[in-house]
């Protein structure tokens, strides 16, 4: 398919490609329209597009129906600049050159490669920072801590007016996430590690502002129980407590062993990307953001199991004291399936537990 070098080109700095337009050779200006057939189009390209660039990119595609003829019009491409540009299509990273597709030179992608690193690394401070304030809780060892942000960040009050009645529009905001995890089909890969009718599960919940933005503490009887911020620029943490815990091997086995409850804990995760989601939807926010995830109290975890296994069936416990991941992803890939970024996040942990790849993606031949 030809748009695919096209769209995977635009990844490194972002752009829009209307398929419909006749364009000037000389100029590159446009001349007139020239509707394509819209029957299927727009999934195939992403199929195609998704499937066959390396790695998957995310992108958004729409059409615009010819008002003289509903069967044909345009095609609208819009590329958010990627965290992972470049991307290579048919084994060649690939740029844009003025108006032209072009390969880019090893330097030039090294280069690029060095900047995601760093870019991805900006991260850990908004992560460090979630676990300090959490600490004031009293939220234990055992914790998962999760923190995306707008990466640069460009607009520091990016909602500092929203959340000036924070009480009333985080509320908003952690309703709208609940449903969007709660979406989640079942034909998803998610579908068997995120919890049905998942929600911020709590008996009262107390909010209040904080220099960085607006707060939601969660307490469970009375003790806190996770610990939920909205910064003015836009920045979600949240810190979850009790992610593992000791529970019986087996009903005839009065044994216990420390195990995570990786639904809990894969879920709560979905719902902090979902905030995230929600604020950047509701306030205009669209680019490149970075993800931090964090889970403490590890050593010797082995996973939470639904039946009880024989002994000889065990996994090997975790070997570390912590779990911890950073990624980046684009405010349209947040917006969508969640599963890509999931995978990058939880993909390193599920492996060694014994819970395979369940989160991969494989590319979709064509």
């Amino acid at each position: 398919m030809r748009q695919r070098p096209r769209v995977a080109s635009l990844a490194v700095d972002g752009g829009t490609l209307v398929i419909g337009i006749e364009e000037n050779r000389d100029s590159g200006r446009a001349v007139g329209l020239t509707p394509v057939e819209l029957a299927g189009q727009v999934e195939r390209i992403q199929q195609v597009c998704r499937g066959r660039i390396d790695p998957p990119l995310a992108f958004t595609a729409t059409d615009l129906v010819n008002p003289d003829d509903p069967a044909t019009g345009l095609i609208v491409i819009d590329v958010p600049p990627s965290p992972f540009a470049p991307h290579q299509v048919d084994g060649r990273y690939v740029g844009r050159a003025d108006r032209t597709v072009r390969a880019l030179s090893d330097p030039e992608v090294v280069r690029l490669h060095r900047l995601r690193d760093v870019t991805e690394d900006s991260i850990l401070d908004d992560l460090d920072r979630a676990r300090r304030s959490a600490a004031a809780l009293d939220l234990g060892p055992s914790t998962l801590t999760v923190a995306i942000a707008p990466i640069p960040v460009i607009r520091h009050e990016l909602v500092r007016d929203e959340l000036a009645d924070g009480n009333r529009w985080l509320g908003e905001v952690t309703n709208a996430a609940q449903d969007r995890v709660r979406r989640i089909g079942d034909d998803s890969p998610l579908a068997p590690l995120v919890m049905q009718n998942a929600s911020f599960p709590f008996s009262s919940r107390n909010g209040y502002a904080t220099p960085n933005g607006y707060v939601f503490r969660y307490n469970s009887r009375e003790d806190s129980y996770a610990f939920l911020e909205v910064a003015e620029s836009g920045a979600v943490s949240l810190v979850v407590r009790d992610v593992t815990a000791a529970a019986a091997i087996g009903r005839d086995r009065p044994e216990y062993e420390k195990v995570i409850n990786q639904y809990e804990a894969a879920t709560f995760t979905a719902l902090a990307l979902a905030v995230f989601a929600e604020v950047a939807e509701r306030s205009g926010f669209r680019g490149i953001v970075g993800v931090g995830l964090r889970l403490d109290g590890m050593l010797t975890v082995t996973p939470m199991r639904e039946q009880s296994h024989r002994i000889w069936d065990r996994p090997v416990p975790y070997p570390d004291d912590h779990y911890q991941r950073v990624t980046s992803a684009t405010s349209v890939e947040l917006d969508g399936d969640l599963t890509a970024v999931m995978d990058r996040l939880y993909g390193r942990l599920l492996r060694p537990l014994g819970l395979d790849d369940m989160l991969r993606q494989r590319p979709t031949e064509s």
